[in-house]
């Protein structure tokens, strides 16, 4: 356990807590956790998910840039449904995505659980996306998510962050259901467009 696992730990929490709120500073705030995470992976020479942390990076400033845009309801961000099929197509090419990765990860890399790493990685990323585009479905991917990454990160020795990905599947209940209850909620939108 190191200082700056500690502290990308706690920027996590605090940037997923704000996205579950709907705060658009959610963002910013996970963004440096990511690069925090970025150098904490890369120390434990875990590359794949080293990497992931990049992706997320690019991910995190489009998402920032998209709820910096998106429809507001007094100080929150306006969530949405997505439509069967948009969810369907994005499973559909995570699978092949996931086996792809998985076959370079065993070929070309150390890494103990190659497939598993890249079947998280590539629905890490599908989870972020629609995290971006506000679909509600986001918040049950993300408990599926974290629940694995507790399990991986208990086999890896990493207890402070297995301890972080339990929080977040908590995290995530508590989005999904903060968002559910916005969706049922008339929007009263705001003049503004800034947020935090």
């Amino acid at each position: 356990m190191s200082l700056l696992e500690i502290l990308a730990v706690l920027v996590t929490v605090a940037g997923i807590g704000l996205t579950a709120l709907r705060r658009v500073a959610g963002w910013p705030i996970s963004l440096a956790a990511s690069l925090l995470y970025l150098l904490v992976f890369a120390q434990a020479h875990l590359w794949a998910d080293s990497a992931l942390q990049i992706v997320f990076c690019l991910f995190l400033l489009k998402g920032w840039i998209d709820w910096s845009r998106a429809p507001r309801s007094e100080t929150a961000v306006i969530v949405q449904e997505a439509n069967g099929y948009l969810l369907l197509r994005d499973g559909a090419l995570a699978v092949p995505c996931g086996l792809a990765l998985g076959a370079a990860l065993e070929r070309w890399t150390n890494d103990p659980a190659p497939y598993t790493d890249a079947a998280l990685s590539v629905a890490s990323i599908v989870g972020q996306l629609w995290t971006a585009r506000r679909y509600m479905a986001c918040w049950p991917l993300w408990i599926a998510i974290d629940s694995a990454y507790v399990v991986l990160f208990m086999i890896r020795e990493m207890e402070p962050s297995a301890a972080l990905y339990a929080v977040l599947v908590l995290l995530a209940a508590y989005g999904w259901s903060s968002w559910h209850r916005a969706s049922r909620t008339p929007a009263r939108r705001s003049g503004t467009r800034s947020g935090t």
